[in-house]
């Protein structure tokens, strides 16, 4: 990017003081010190471990050519000799620096975003997926993966919606690649005003899937974790071009609400298995392999057969479809891109090595989304079901006894074992899962085993496994790493699996 002056960054701002000089050239946006080169503009931003402004001496020692930080987080005394910028808060700062650094490449692409309780990911690949096979130049921005024209690489962030500078660049790269859509997953921490990673981003469409008490930790209560999802629709860009397009599902008792907090001037419209829907499905026939339905929308009738199994995925698809359906793609154009969707890393993901029994790789790692996978899969076992999971360290304690009871009501044999301990002790973590499966009747050596190791877990699991069984990997999806207190393991889901079948022979 071509080098931008101050001052004209600073208008983006409602409110701000500048100590120094306005017109200093910045050629460069950075909120990590180690990021900072020449002539760059360091916004300092607390985090919940770390405190960038903690971090401004070596951001000026790099050659940052202005810094922007809280107001009253340093002392009156400014020791450097290049500009300051004190904000109300350079968190939500960030945002519109960024979009101004890049000339606002949200308002140059086709900006569609998606947020959910669950399916967020599937859902925003989905849209990717069928855009793409229906002629668009599209990028993305998801728990999974980033993309940027034919360019795909995995998102090794832990960050579903990375921080708005990230953001930002990543648009850029989309506008300069000439996408014509960007497609991102928009969680509720992105979304809430106290972070605002997704400011400047100038929303076409608004997607809400569907929403139950998660991330309360953070948000506070239920009612406080959905306004701040529903703040994607109050960012849907009005004035542009074209109109903006609110979409809901309509078998969410949240439907109204969310199209409610779109501006007045958007389209709406409604997707679900529901009669009252705009884009619904009816004479539903599901199994193990995928779905075949009847899909009648505004656009016309026709038949639909996906490859991806489970209600919750025919309401992805249905959302996904209507997307496309808004975007002016012809409805059998749409129907056939989604026909040949492919699953998504980590998501429901199956693992085939020439073995008689299933082994499927997902990502649930909480009690609704175990509840939502075990339901679905359960009836459609023939064998036993063998359930390989754990539970996050120095995250919300409350779910682990409830994952170990969910489990054990659906699965004959439960493999307990580390997801991502980080400081905590992984034992006391298997413990209290184990507590939830006691309650529902399983038994220490039987009912379950406790094995930390993911690895032994894995082919613990897979070793006693026998035809029609299904082998269920849950926790870790795409993710390629498992967290410790001092280190990092590298990990890949799907790869494990895949060489526990090779050692026991299979090919």
């Amino acid at each position: 990017m071509p080098p931008m002056l101050l001052s004209r960054l600073l208008t983006e701002l409602g409110s701000y003081e500048l100590q120094g000089e306005p017109q200093t050239a910045i050629s460069h946006l950075a909120y990590d010190s180690r990021q900072v080169q020449p002539g760059s503009l360091f916004v300092a931003i607390k985090g919940y471990h770390v405190d960038g402004h903690a971090y401004i001496p070596h951001a000026v020692a790099g050659g940052a050519a202005a810094v922007v930080v809280d107001a009253g987080s340093i002392s009156d005394v400014w020791p450097h000799a290049i500009p300051l910028v004190r904000v109300p808060n350079s968190r939500t700062a960030l945002a519109p620096l960024a979009a101004a650094f890049y000339d606002h490449p949200g308002r140059k692409l086709r900006t569609i975003g998606i947020t959910g309780t669950k399916g967020k990911s599937t859902t925003t690949d989905l849209v990717n997926q069928v855009l793409a096979g229906s002629g668009a130049v599209t990028g993305m921005i998801s728990t999974v993966d980033f993309q940027v024209a034919a360019r795909r690489w995995a998102n090794d962030t832990r960050q579903s919606t990375p921080e708005a500078l990230d953001v930002q660049a990543l648009l850029h790269a989309m506008v300069e690649a000439r996408c014509s859509h960007a497609i991102i997953e928009a969680t509720s921490h992105a979304l809430s005003p106290r972070w605002n990673r997704l400011g400047g981003c100038a929303f076409a469409s608004a997607v809400f899937l569907n929403v139950t008490h998660e991330h309360l930790d953070y948000h506070g209560s239920f009612e406080h974790y959905r306004d701040d999802k529903a703040q994607l629709f109050r960012m849907l860009a009005v004035g542009s071009s074209s109109t903006p397009w609110a979409i809901a599902n309509a078998d969410d008792p949240s439907c109204t609400y969310f199209l409610d907090a779109a501006p007045h001037a958007a389209q709406r419209l409604t997707f679900g298995l529901q009669e009252a829907a705009d884009v619904r499905a009816s004479a539903v026939r599901s199994g193990p392999s995928g779905s075949l339905l009847h899909v009648c929308t505004p656009w016309g009738d026709a038949e639909l057969a996906l490859r991806l199994p489970g209600t919750f995925n025919i309401m992805n698809a249905l959302a996904a479809l209507s997307v496309a359906l808004t975007e002016g793609v012809e409805l059998n154009t749409a129907i056939e891109a989604l026909s040949r969707v492919r699953g998504v890393r980590g998501r429901m993901q199956p693992i085939v090595c020439g073995q008689p029994f299933t082994v499927i790789v997902d990502y649930a790692h909480n009690p609704d989304s175990f509840e939502q996978v075990l339901a679905m899969l359960r009836p459609l076992t023939t064998g036993r079901v063998i359930a390989v999971f754990g539970s996050a360290g120095e995250r919300d304690r409350a779910k682990r006894p409830l994952q170990g009871a969910i489990a054990a009501r659906y699965c004959d044999l439960l493999v307990l074992t580390d997801e991502d301990p980080r400081g905590e002790d992984r034992a006391t973590i298997i413990a209290e899962i184990a507590a939830g499966a006691e309650q529902e009747g399983k038994q220490n050596g039987s009912g379950y085993l406790c094995i930390p190791d993911r690895a032994a877990a894995i082919g613990t699991a897979l070793a006693y496994a026998q035809a029609d069984d299904l082998v269920l990997l849950l926790g870790k999806g795409h993710e390629s790493c498992i967290l410790y207190a001092d280190h990092k393991l590298p990990w890949d889901e799907a790869a494990e699996a895949e060489a526990a079948l090779r050692a026991m022979g299979y090919v």
